[in-house]
């Protein structure tokens, strides 16, 4: 996360609270780092083979954001389990 969600402000390395309006931002970083972990999974088990691992972790990573990285890999592997 790069801006705080409420007032806009740009955030310090995953700092916890928004230093301009004090919004506790540790569970929305939570979140996204979950996401990114998810997507990362994604990634391993494509490159091992596992498509159906990595279509339930992408799938994962963007119920909890959607993010291009993610999307982008969704839609790698929905064209490649087509052919």
């Amino acid at each position: 996360m790069e801006r705080c969600p409420i007032c806009k402000a740009r955030l310090k390395a995953d700092m916890p609270t928004c230093p301009r309006c004090n919004t506790d931002l540790s569970q929305p970083l939570s979140i996204e780092r979950q996401a990114n972990n998810f997507c990362y999974q994604s990634l391993m088990q494509l490159g091992a083979g596992h498509l159906g691992d990595a279509v339930l972790a992408v799938e994962q990573s963007l119920k909890l954001k959607r993010d291009s990285l993610p999307l982008a890999l969704q839609g790698f592997i929905r064209y490649n389990q087509e052919k």
